[in-house]
């Protein structure tokens, strides 16, 4: 008789009936562009070399995967596989509470990762996860909308990029957009506006550890040219409304003419979704910097944010190890290839990448020194709360620049007294 059992699960297993489904979760929601179509092609791949195994995968936006991974750890229940952020605001409480499976570094040093980047994956000297993006912050355009308001290039200084506003206003062209619902990347530019202030991105971490104070000078300053750039028409009227998907979807449909966002929007130049028209005329810029700050245009705000985790609760730990390697394998020169995300990987670059690809290439090239971990990541959840309210008080003018340093000073030594 178990010699009988054997032999069956045996023969389905060969004729890849006895199933393995893998629960995934992401923030990819559209599944036929960009990230998500590698994703789906990894897993169609995946699936064909090991038969049996499927994929269940739930996409979120952002915040909205924040809260279901936090209902899911809550109740002991979270995907085998999915898609997270490194920082400790993120990443961390989940390696606390054990709910995370620790990964042998030597595993995946093969697979070409860029410098730093497995370490921003490592809690204790455990790697926790797989980095897949190397992100910046930059400022992506259409050159058709910039010739059609008389703009010859894009500008060199935060004081000229202002200046611009009326240009395109005159043209019906929004100037600027981004998602101010969210409010990280509002932070993430206060962040930018902060060091093209004062040249050095260690300040805010040296603040965050007490050595020195948010209501220091050049912080107050770098929140005064913050709500200054905001303030001065270059945004929607509808900015801390406006979420992720509006934003780009503005930018994308040509109804503005710029877009801050990181590399990971890369694949705006090959997304179905928008005109053939926008996809060639879309590039990137440098941030620009300020005409009497110590900031240098090559001072890039850059971090590696998302990565791949396995759930500690999985029953299929090594099926889930196994599609992080093929995943690590797969996915740097096709999501370059399709220009899909700007991989944590090296990659071969090709005489066919998009305009905007090659540019993000440069950009990152020339870049003379990185920040590392954006600030709003860098501490506790709630001090990443606080700042995150914070900005969107400043961004609407309801509080002072010293309003909002002290509302940071505040909540980072609360912070400090928690560790």
């Amino acid at each position: 008789m178990k010699r009988t059992l054997f032999l069956l699960l045996a023969l389905c297993v060969a004729a890849g009936l006895w199933a393995q489904t893998l629960r995934m979760a992401d923030n990819l929601a559209d599944r036929t562009n960009g990230w998500g179509a590698v994703v789906e092609q990894i897993n169609a791949e995946f699936k064909a070399a090991n038969p049996g195994v499927d994929f269940t995968t739930e996409s979120y936006q952002d915040q909205d995967l924040q809260q279901k991974i936090k209902i899911y750890a809550t109740a002991r229940q979270l995907p085998d596989v999915f898609k997270y952020w490194s920082f400790s605001t993120r990443l961390k409480p989940l390696v606390d509470g054990n709910f995370v499976t620790a990964l042998n570094k030597a595993d995946f040093a093969q697979y070409g990762y860029v410098g730093g980047s497995l370490e921003s994956n490592m809690y204790g000297g455990k790697l926790y996860g797989i980095p897949v993006s190397a992100d910046f912050w930059v400022i992506y355009y259409n050159k058709a909308l910039f010739k059609q308001a008389g703009v010859a290039a894009p500008p060199a200084t935060v004081e000229d990029l202002e200046a611009l506003a009326p240009k395109f206003k005159a043209k019906g062209i929004i100037p600027i957009v981004t998602d101010g619902k969210d409010a990280w990347p509002l932070s993430i530019t206060y962040d930018v506006l902060c060091e093209r202030v004062n040249g050095d991105f260690s300040r805010q971490q040296a603040a965050l550890d007490r050595k020195i104070k948010f209501t220091d000078p050049d912080f107050v300053e770098g929140a005064r040219q913050y709500q200054k750039f905001i303030q001065s028409g270059l945004f929607q009227d509808d900015l801390t409304v406006s979420d992720y998907g509006a934003s780009r979807n503005l930018f994308g449909q040509g109804k503005a003419a710029m877009y801050i966002m990181g590399p990971w929007e890369m694949g705006l130049a090959n997304d179905s979704n928008f005109s053939a028209d926008f996809r060639s005329n879309v590039d990137a810029f440098k941030f620009p910097v300020l005409k009497n700050g110590k900031g240098k245009a090559d001072d890039l705000e850059a971090w590696f944010g998302g990565n791949y985790v396995i759930s500690a609760s999985s029953k299929n730990q090594d099926m889930d190890l196994k599609y992080l390697k093929f995943y690590a394998q797969r996915f740097p020169q096709l999501a370059w290839d399709k220009g899909a995300a700007f991989p944590a990987q090296k990659v071969t670059a090709r005489a066919t990448d998009s305009v905007v690809a090659k540019t993000l290439l440069k950009i990152l090239a020339d870049s003379k020194q990185v920040s590392g971990t954006t600030t709003i990541d860098r501490s506790t959840p709630q001090f990443s709360e606080d700042h995150l309210n914070a900005i969107r008080e400043l961004s609407s003018g309801l509080i002072t620049p010293e309003q909002f340093c002290a509302k940071l000073d505040a909540s980072a030594q609360k912070a400090s007294e928690q560790k």
